[in-house]
């Protein structure tokens, strides 16, 4: 609030000697012929010229806009909304992840997105603010599903105090919502001067108070500049702080800041007629006789002065009138083929949109609604015509109209809105007396890291040193701050109380709670073969005192710390692995106590394997499964497994496409003390005073692996190739538990 009164002050103090609503109104009827210095003239002809690179077609075009028409090329709307998806809201949170307000910003090269100053002061205010981009409505009116991209402060980060704006990155890949930033394009900002005269009209796209973006498209002139800033009528409201000004042919001349409110007696006027009170009113209450913006031409200048070599802002350096003119491609505005090659830089320009692997998913089709895809036709020399499903595309897009038309029949699921608490103050986590409330003896605590494991994960930011425990609803986790993956994911699992959930669309998060460095998002899992794998359950989260609170649970198992790599035909056929607790709990516990405690985790080994386009990333190929329960006899019990997915991965790859038998991953029971020895982790059950090892209640520590004789099948190697101690599983029955007398 004391940065936005302080901008007011400032431009109060340029505006001081001017009468800018005297001005305003002489305007309303002049045009840039009337209004524009001769100066001003000729480099707005001069500009036109380049942009436009024809004589003819530039001076054409001048005169028309000295002459103040409105008329432009029909073409000036779908323009437009090209240009407004470059724009994002500000989402505002302080360092505990609470809301404190809402601004505009929007994308000037691949990565980089410009607001004001006193949106995004400083790096500190960047960690836990967003950008929404699509918060919008459809052609039909209807709301679009938003995607939200995390700031990259430590990537770039410049702010100025005195021009009031601040660039900083955004991470390439949505944090909420299926997105990619370049998906959205970006809005060039040229340092020559003659983009507007005095007398013009703008046009400001904008999220005013934070709702959802809009435009102003009419009674908007520019009336007056200094070096540093433009004066224009357009309307805004609070939240509208960082939005582009737009020229008649698109191109940005200013970032909207603050504007000249109305005084009497020295005292700032509200909209009501009343005295301005900062302590009850906002920036939406003032009014204002003039709005005030950052010209382009000086921010460029300063970025060049103090940035003049950084690689994400060569762009911005490299815009010309005539390379970053808005130009409308031959092809539709949400299906751009345009390409960016990984380690170049994109020419300047707005026209970086969507690439071709991207899929658009319109939900909720509704009987009479309209469908879109994208077929292949062969036609024959006798004029008949057929559907070709050679094409990714066709093939992609008509299996995708299928698999809706097949829905669509079937009684849809009432929509419900998971809620989701961005503050992370109500995650109690993972319970240790989960099985048995009240029975110490019963309980099952998180694994215990040794002392150099320790030094290895990622420490939480706001908390004292050596915090490194992620609570969430109903599951804890530690995560590995190099390898960018958990070293375990500890769930407390209640088969009882269930409900029949639909279910909605992962949305998956970056947890602000740990650096994101340390976090491995979205653009690993593009173009390859691997599966997000959760590592505790959406399925196995399913419970809770009502449906909501069900749904709320399972829904914050999609956080990319509980996510790891996982081949897609494994993720997706792993009825073995994933069926161990239900048997569990159908063989051995007791009938009225359908609970479970399941710890789970990667395998992080040295000799790991990378995938060539991330030599840095290591992937795991192996994980492992400690699941506790209760016998029917009241008494605590504990067994192991681990899964191989490295014979899948030599065989076929990550980039294979083709089809892998479910029996080539192998699957074991192990002891406990074997997974301890595997992932530097140590188990333990009981009260705080006298704590046990739960491998002194594994079943399978009780009795000697045997080899049994199984039909030839696929899995066969995995009998030959099991280390000692290891029991290869064929079924859920060839598992070890505890006897019924136990």
């Amino acid at each position: 609030m004391q940065l936005w009164l302080e901008q007011i002050e400032k431009a109060r103090e340029r505006s001081e000697g001017i009468d800018l609503q005297s001005l305003a109104d002489y305007a309303r009827d002049k045009t840039p012929r009337d209004l524009g210095t001769p100066k001003q003239l000729e480099d707005r002809r001069n500009f036109l010229r380049e942009s436009l690179g024809d004589d003819e077609k530039s001076a054409v075009a001048y005169e028309r806009i000295i002459a103040g028409s409105e008329i432009q090329d029909v073409n000036y709307l779908a323009r437009g909304a090209r240009a407004a998806k470059a724009v994002s809201r500000i989402v505002i949170r302080d360092t505990a992840g609470r809301l404190v307000g809402y601004g505009t910003g929007f994308l000037i090269a691949p990565g980089v997105l410009i607001t004001n100053n006193h949106v995004l002061p400083s790096i500190e205010a960047c960690r836990r603010s967003e950008a929404q981009f699509e918060f919008e409505l459809d052609i039909d009116g209807a709301a679009l599903n938003a995607t939200t991209y995390g700031l990259e402060a430590q990537a770039l980060f410049f702010t100025s105090k005195a021009l009031d704006f601040t660039v900083v990155a955004v991470t390439a890949v949505s944090t909420v919502g299926e997105g990619q930033l370049s998906h959205y394009g970006f809005l060039p900002l040229v340092g020559a001067t003659g983009k507007v005269s005095d007398g013009e009209w703008l046009t400001i796209i904008q999220h005013p108070n934070g709702d959802r973006k809009q435009v102003c498209v009419r009674e908007n002139k520019l009336l007056k500049r200094t070096d540093d800033v433009l004066w224009y009528s357009t309307d805004t409201l609070g939240g509208s702080s960082g939005s582009p000004v737009f020229s008649n042919d698109w191109y940005v001349v200013a970032l909207h800041h603050s504007g000249v409110p109305e005084e009497r007696d020295g005292r700032t006027q509200t909209i009501s007629g009343r005295d301005y009170d900062p302590r009850k009113d906002g920036e939406q209450d003032i009014k204002w006789i003039a709005n005030e913006g950052i010209r382009i031409s000086r921010i460029v200048e300063t970025l060049q002065s103090v940035l003049p070599a950084h690689p994400l802002l060569q762009p911005v350096f490299g815009a010309t009138p005539e390379n970053s003119r808005l130009m409308l491609p031959s092809v539709d505005l949400l299906q751009s083929t345009s390409t960016h090659v990984p380690g170049t830089t994109p020419a300047p320009g707005p026209l970086i949109q969507q690439p071709q692997n991207r899929k658009t998913i319109m939900n909720d089709m509704q009987s009479g609604g309209r469908r879109t895809l994208t077929v292949t036709l062969g036609i024959e020399a006798d004029g008949s015509v057929a559907v070709l499903r050679s094409g990714p595309a066709a093939r992609e897009s008509l299996d995708a109209f299928e698999a809706s038309g097949a829905k669509a029949k079937k009684k849809s699921a009432p929509a419900i809105d998971v809620p989701f608490n961005a503050t992370y103050d109500d995650r109690k986590g993972f319970d240790s007396g989960f099985l048995a409330p009240g029975k110490p003896e019963l309980s099952v605590h998180l694994p215990l890291l040794g002392k150099a494991l320790a030094k290895e994960t990622a420490e939480l930011v706001d908390a004292a040193p050596g915090e490194n425990v992620l609570n969430y609803h109903g599951y804890s986790l530690v995560m590995h701050k190099a390898r960018r993956l958990a070293l375990y994911s500890a769930a407390n699992v209640d088969f009882s109380g269930r409900f029949e959930l639909p279910r909605p669309a992962d949305v998956w998060r970056q947890d602000p709670r740990i650096p994101s460095s340390a976090q491995l998002t979205n653009f690993y899992y593009e173009n390859n073969q691997f599966d997000r794998g959760h590592l505790t359950r959406r399925e196995d989260m399913e419970y809770g005192g009502s449906r909501l609170a069900a749904l709320t649970s399972a829904a914050d198992t999609c956080h990319w710390t509980n996510c790891t790599p996982q081949h897609s035909k494994f993720n997706q056929n792993k009825e073995l692995w994933q069926g161990i607790e239900r048997h569990i709990f159908e063989d051995a516990i007791k009938l009225d106590r359908f609970r479970a405690q399941v710890i789970t985790g990667p395998i992080l080994e040295e000799s790991d394997p990378v995938w060539d386009r991330y030599p840095k990333i290591q992937y795991p190929v192996r994980f492992w499964k400690v699941v506790a329960a209760i016998t029917s006899k009241g008494a605590l019990f504990a067994t192991a497994y681990i899964l191989d997915q490295s014979g899948v991965i030599d065989e076929f790859g990550i980039e294979a496409a083709r089809e892998v038998p479910f029996d080539a991953y192998k699957t074991f029971q192990v002891r406990i003390d074997e997974v301890e020895r595997l992932t530097g982790l140590s188990f333990t059950g009981g009260p705080a005073r006298r704590v046990f090892s739960l491998s002194t209640v594994d079943p399978l520590a009780k009795k000697p692996v045997r080899r049994r004789s199984t039909r030839v099948r696929a899995q066969e190697s995995a009998l030959a190739d099991a280390p000692d101690g290891w029991l290869p599983l064929d079924s859920l029955e060839s598992m070890i538990l505890p006897d019924s007398q136990d």
